[in-house]
């Protein structure tokens, strides 16, 4: 791994190797299947769709520069010109950093320029094709098994063509969204879903189909409502959606109130199957609307509290880290997870992990995972990772407040054997290997 964040020479030898050496287990990515990316256009959109041009962007972009960057079409060299003015300006972000470190590392570009544009796409051109996906992640990247947050149409998990390399998340999120409509899920699962007991049914099929399979459930709802689930009585709950699902005007409160109950239903089931539910808390990808009501963790409380099963809560819950910590320093169920936080705010993740090495045991922190559709950009974000977990490591060594032995025993623990553990890595895949479930039919058109 030639490409780094931080110099070498800057961090303990002993440290740097052992980080280096650990196989990553990468806790959340949204990667497409590579019979997917095979077909995709050779263009800039794979180093800045997640999340770098939401920088470029902030850095003053005009109109005209953020359609030409968008429009269908537009080539490599078009996608350049519309960003060149501010990508000297946002360059140095964690964002666009990964882009710098995994562009010098995969494709031997030091930097985007007028003149390094042709080699890249050519590069990039060179490398597209069957195998990428294995020469990216595990071969440049260190990465042992990517958790994945990705459903088919109508599905709520994916089948693979990687199995071993991708694992994947049971997505729950469409409960908690104003636009569930319970009429695609009936095409798919046969079940009435026009009462709250017909859901169940419905959802507890897709439980059956995957559970065994898969590593966890994901709910992202707090991009568009609050963390507070409320329990509500389930009578309350099967009105509430029946009006809701019966297209008849249901309030903010009624649709709040059924999706609460929804959501506590799957978070019963997962327990149940000894799943971890991970819930996007923190930070909003995209540019001009985030509403920081919506994500405090300190909301999860009464989950925490009701629910013997592991919490995953994402990207630090950034910029509530603080609260997160003495979240999980006081909940044994409760893991604070730095998925997408290495490169939402270096700076942040430094600091989280400097007070969670010693407000925390080691068996509570999940040290990385890229969060990206496309594999390009994981090498530079987890180079960020490794190098900033040796850079917190060496201090503590440095300061005699850890022994090296115990440091090494971190980063093992924060790269790699706390996910194997809580998300039952082994266990997965051998279930995995025995068999996928089969792909759905081609869905109904209703007439």
């Amino acid at each position: 791994m030639s490409a780094r964040w931080i110099a070498p020479n800057a961090l303990d030898r002993d440290v740097l190797a052992e980080v280096d050496r650990v196989r990553i287990i990468d806790t959340h990515e949204h990667l497409d299947e590579e019979s997917v990316r095979l077909t995709q256009p050779n263009n800039l959109t794979k180093f800045f769709m997640y999340y770098s041009f939401c920088d470029v962007a902030t850095a003053g972009m005009s109109g005209e520069e953020s359609a030409a960057f968008w429009r269908d079409g537009a080539t490599m060299r078009d996608q350049w010109k519309a960003i060149r003015r501010t990508w000297p300006l946002a360059r140095h972000t964690g964002f666009c950093r990964a882009i710098t470190l995994s562009l010098k590392e995969l494709y031997g570009i030091d930097d985007l320029r007028d003149d390094t544009i042709g080699p890249l796409e050519k590069a990039v051109a060179k490398h597209n094709k069957p195998g990428v996906l294995e020469w990216m992640l595990r071969g440049k990247s260190g990465i042992d098994c990517a958790l994945v947050n990705a459903n088919d149409p109508g599905d709520l998990a994916r089948r693979t063509g990687t199995p071993g390399l991708f694992l994947f998340d049971l997505a729950v999120s469409d409960v908690c969204s104003p636009k569930f409509d319970a009429r695609s899920w009936e095409r798919v699962t046969g079940a009435d879903c026009s009462t709250l007991k017909g859901w169940t049914r419905a959802m507890e099929w897709y439980f059956r189909r995957w559970g065994d399979q898969v590593v966890a459930i994901k709910n992202v709802c707090a991009y568009w409502r609050v963390l507070k689930f409320d329990e509500v009585p389930e009578a309350k709950a099967a009105a509430c959606y029946a009006k809701w699902q019966g297209k008849k005007k249901a309030t903010k409160e009624e649709i709040k109130a059924a999706q609460d109950w929804m959501f506590h239903w799957c978070v019963q089931r997962a327990a149940d199957l000894k799943l971890p539910v991970k819930l996007h808390a923190g930070y909003h990808s995209g540019n001009d609307y985030m509403d920081m009501s919506l994500f405090q963790v300190k909301d999860l409380t009464n989950m925490f509290q009701r629910y013997r099963v592991p919490f995953d809560v994402f990207h630090l819950s950034y910029p509530e880290w603080t609260d997160l910590v003495a979240l999980a320093k006081h909940y044994t169920n409760v893991y604070p997870n730095l998925c997408w936080a290495w490169i939402i705010d270096p700076e942040a993740s430094l600091s989280f992990c400097r007070q969670a090495l010693h407000a925390l045991s080691l068996n509570k922190v999940l040290g990385f995972g890229g969060d990206y559709g496309f594999a390009d950009v994981v090498y530079g974000h987890s180079r960020i990772a490794r190098d900033g977990i040796a850079k917190v490591l060496t201090e503590a060594v440095r300061d005699g407040r850890l022994t090296k032995a115990d440091a090494k025993t971190a980063a093992r623990r924060w790269l790699r054997e706390n996910a194997m553990e809580l998300y039952r890595i082994d266990e997965k895949r051998a279930a995995q290997a025995k068999g996928q479930p089969a792909p759905l039919p081609p869905a109904k058109t209703a007439t």
